[in-house]
């Protein structure tokens, strides 16, 4: 992709997709998902929880480079967060991948997505 309406983060990101996919064995994960229905953005979070600590991450989305560059770059940095409280750096994903303003919205459908999933772990629906 050489669209310049990407910077090289979302390029790079898109091409590698890091975390993408579901489990390949469910057992011992939870997940989430939220979606807006205007844009068609859907996003599902998986979790591999130990203790009370996200150990892995895992994503599928549906929508555009720049959801797909985001979601590979929160569960990155998921990993090693608490599952009761894990914090997303909206702005710091904003920045990095330079997400233009009328793309905002999908970025807290991943936000949605994230409380979901933590909210699954932490009834312990694993």
């Amino acid at each position: 992709m050489s669209d310049p309406r990407y910077s090289a983060e979302v390029r790079r990101l898109f091409a590698a997709t890091p975390g993408a996919g579901a489990p390949a064995d469910p057992a011992g994960w939870c997940s989430g998902e939220a979606h807006e229905p205007i844009s068609g953005t859907h996003v599902r979070l998986h979790f591999r929880v130990t203790g009370a600590t996200i150990a892995e991450a895992r994503w599928e989305v549906r929508g555009c480079p720049h959801t797909i560059a985001a979601a590979a770059l929160a569960t990155a940095t998921l990993r090693g967060q608490p599952v009761e409280s894990p914090r997303l750096e909206i702005a710091t994903i904003v920045t990095t991948l330079a997400v233009p303003p009328e793309k905002l919205g999908r970025l807290f459908v991943i936000e949605d997505a994230v409380r979901a999933a933590a909210l699954h772990c932490r009834a312990g629906s694993a």
